[in-house]
Formats: structure tokens, C-alpha cells, sequence
């Protein structure tokens, strides 16, 4: 489960719902940074990661998704300044470009994404 949190059981039945859910692959880095951040120790990292590997399929970053990266990442950056929102990072571009990549529905309750067309919005 994603947290105990009311966004996290949201997060819990979109997931449950989905046919295939994708990972891009730096979001697993983000959610080892984040649990460090929160106290875990390498070994329940470790499972952590393997856990959301199991249930997803990790998207590598190639040539294609890197050029629709500096795309969406552009894009978001636009949208952001519009909003008066910090500018996102290139892994927000990232994981953008696998949900176009792949019309993918992206679940984030990151102000970034939101009223993106591939966002369902959690909040």
C-alpha cells in the first residue's frame, strides 16, 4: 500500500483498477531518495523497489523517450511559469513522455502535471 494517507489509498484504487501499470525507471531512484529521506534503511529500500518492480513494468529511459523528455519537459516548465509554479526537473519530463509514449494515464497529485490531458489528478 502506498502510504495510509487519504492520497495514498486514492493512489491504491486507481492502481487496482489498471489493466498494466508502467514505472519509468527514475522514479525508482526518486522513491529511494524519498524513503532515505524518510528514515529506511538500504535493505527496506531494497524491498521497496523490488516490490513496485514486481507490480509494474520499468520503462527504460532510450533515445526516443529522452528527445519526448526535452519535449514534455518544456512543456511542463510553460505551464508551471504560467502558474506561478517553481519549475520542474527533468525527471517530471520523464515521467511525462512515458505516459505519452506509451497513452498512458499519468496519477500524480504533483501541481506539475496538473490539468495535463495524461494526468488523472489525485486530490
Amino acid at each position: 500500500m502506498i502510504r495510509g494517507t487519504p492520497l495514498g489509498r486514492e493512489a491504491n484504487e486507481w492502481l487496482a483498477r489498471s489493466e498494466e501499470l508502467l514505472t519509468p525507471a527514475i522514479v525508482l531512484a526518486e522513491v529511494a531518495l524519498r524513503c532515505r529521506r524518510d528514515g529506511l534503511d538500504e535493505s527496506q529500500v531494497g524491498l521497496l523497489l523490488g516490490s513496485i518492480a514486481e507490480a509494474s513494468r520499468i520503462v527504460p529511459i532510450d533515445g526516443t523517450l529522452a528527445i519526448l523528455a526535452s519535449r514534455a519537459t518544456t512543456d511542463l516548465r510553460a505551464a508551471s511559469k504560467a502558474r506561478g509554479v517553481v519549475p520542474p526537473g527533468l525527471a517530471d519530463g520523464l515521467v511525462l513522455a512515458t505516459a505519452r509514449l506509451h497513452d498512458a494515464r499519468l496519477l500524480s497529485g504533483d501541481r506539475h502535471f496538473q490539468g495535463f490531458p495524461e494526468t488523472a489528478w489525485l486530490g
